[in-house]
């Protein structure tokens, strides 16, 4: 796509200059050889309304951040995708990209600013300009070069979507409607008995206008998608108002291709800009892009793979899996005295995050523990777990370690003890006390035996795990390769 071009007034010789690019523009005003209040005037506003009146040139405006890949570049490779979702924070310029794309659908698109508050009740039944949507962007082509603030409002309400269907995309509108609300919608008079009386939309035997603004908004986007003068539809927010079930169900609507042909062929594209996972496009993960800012930079990164698809989820989840009821970090250990401890020892040192104990159950079960996660989580290379996933080994099985790795499990999250058994981790002072001796005595305990029998008391480790567990509190200090495990768990908790 060429970039945009000016003309001006030559004002030596009183007459419109040929057409030039806005750097060549800038050009000039720095060469002296036009003015801030020299005309201009856009050759794509010119093209559509040859009325359209000039602008000064100190009055174009500035866009202030640069995309990357270009808009012109991304608009290109988007040409022949039906459906794109943009993500991303606040302020990271996903709607300022959805109303840079829109400037290049020319009068087929339609963006839709999704306000709650969609009102409607007696229906005009005026009849209304065929090019509506030509209308409403011309005036935008107009403003989008002039325009120093944003504006979120929709140029259409929903009593003017509605009487501008047609019956049989009005029967449509209706009949989706009920697939995904379950609800009744039909066209009635607010008095049967009088041939001119006004109508309205009903629902279930009431008027529209008492439905919930979620109600509202749905007929209004589907209701656009449904107009046969509509085929490129960019969506900023669709999920304002939309509770979780109804976000998942449009999205499916919208990015069921067949389903979307059978009801809406003239629709060729979609863009989304949403805060919302359920929006995102499952079936297909490259049709998700990731937006971000840096200052003035907006970068554009497309999702290629599932793992970085599972990843946006869970950015878009609010980064903690305890919000969807869900551990933040799994240890995977081998048996109930490591869980025991550990679970104490997190708990502890990392009080704001729930970090799961798997007992693997003896010697060689690590690795059936890593299936069955797996089977719940998927592959552990793709999953939001990828660098979440703890293994923590004796010394004797550190053999293992490299199977382990083969199976995803992070190298820096694979813990082998530097002896054989979790009893030499404990705070010295607190076994100290269970076995009533001084600290120094204990370098002549046998602790990988069990029952532990020391000083004429004798405790099965189990029952040691809980005890020194039941006592431990933030003051006593950790072994140092337990400290280096709780950092590492903290760290990717964050």
């Amino acid at each position: 796509m060429t970039p945009d071009k000016w003309i001006y007034v030559d004002e030596a010789k009183r007459e419109w200059s040929l057409p030039v690019t806005l750097a060549e523009l800038d050009s000039l005003r720095a060469a002296g050889k036009i003015r801030d209040s020299t005309e201009v005037i856009n050759t794509r506003v010119l093209q559509r309304n040859r009325r359209a009146n000039p602008i000064r040139y100190s009055a174009i405006a500035r866009l202030g951040v640069e995309f990357t890949p270009t808009i012109q570049a991304f608009h290109a490779d988007r040409d022949d995708k039906s459906v794109t979702v943009l993500s991303g924070p606040n302020n990271c310029g996903k709607t300022l990209l959805l109303k840079q794309l829109f400037s290049f659908t020319d009068e087929g698109g339609y963006l839709i600013s999704c306000s709650r508050f969609s009102h409607v009740d007696v229906l005009n039944t005026r009849q209304l300009d065929e090019n509506i949507f030509g209308g409403y962007y011309d005036t935008y082509i107009q403003g989008f070069y002039t325009t120093q603030q944003n504006s979120e409002e929709n140029h259409l309400k929903l009593e003017q979507i509605i009487t501008g269907l047609k019956q049989s995309q009005l029967t449509a509108l209706f009949s989706v409607c009920k697939d995904l609300l379950g609800n009744e919608f039909s066209i009635k008079q607010i008095d049967p008995e009088r041939p001119f009386s006004s109508f309205y939309v009903d629902m279930d035997g009431q008027n529209l206008k008492y439905g919930s603004s979620g109600t509202r908004l749905l007929l209004t986007l589907l209701g656009t998608a449904l107009d046969e003068r509509v085929s490129i539809l960019l969506i900023d927010e669709p999920e304002l108002g939309l509770s979780p079930r109804i976000q998942t169900v449009l999205a499916e609507f919208l990015y069921d291709e067949a389903r979307r042909k059978t009801f809406c062929p003239h629709l060729r594209q979609i863009f989304i800009a949403t805060h919302s996972h359920l929006f995102l496009d499952r079936k297909v993960v490259s049709n998700n892009w990731i937006v971000s800012k840096t200052g003035s930079a907006i970068a554009l990164r497309q999702v290629k793979s599932l793992g970085d698809f599972h990843q946006l989820q869970f950015n878009m989840l609010g980064n903690e899996f305890e919000s969807i009821f869900l551990p933040s970090a799994i240890v995977i250990v081998e048996g109930d005295s490591d869980a025991t401890f550990i679970a104490k020892a997190t708990k502890v040192h990392i009080p704001d995050r729930k970090v799961a104990m798997v007992r693997a159950g003896g010697d060689g079960e690590v690795q059936n523990k890593l299936n069955v996660l797996k089977e719940t989580f998927g592959a552990i290379e793709t999953s939001p777990y990828r660098d979440r996933l703890f293994v923590v080994l004796d010394r004797r099985h550190s053999s293992r370690v490299s199977r382990l790795h083969g199976q995803g499990v992070p190298r820096d999250n694979t813990v082998v003890w530097s002896q054989n058994g979790i009893e030499y981790l404990y705070p010295s002072v607190l076994v100290a006390e269970v076995f009533r001796c001084d600290v120094a005595e204990l370098a002549k305990c046998k602790f990988e035996s069990d029952p532990i029998e020391f000083n004429g008391i004798k405790m099965s480790k189990r029952e040691m795990a809980q005890v020194i567990s039941d006592r431990m509190t933030e003051s006593h200090p950790l072994h140092s390769e337990l400290g280096a495990l709780i950092d590492r768990i903290r760290a990717v908790c964050k």
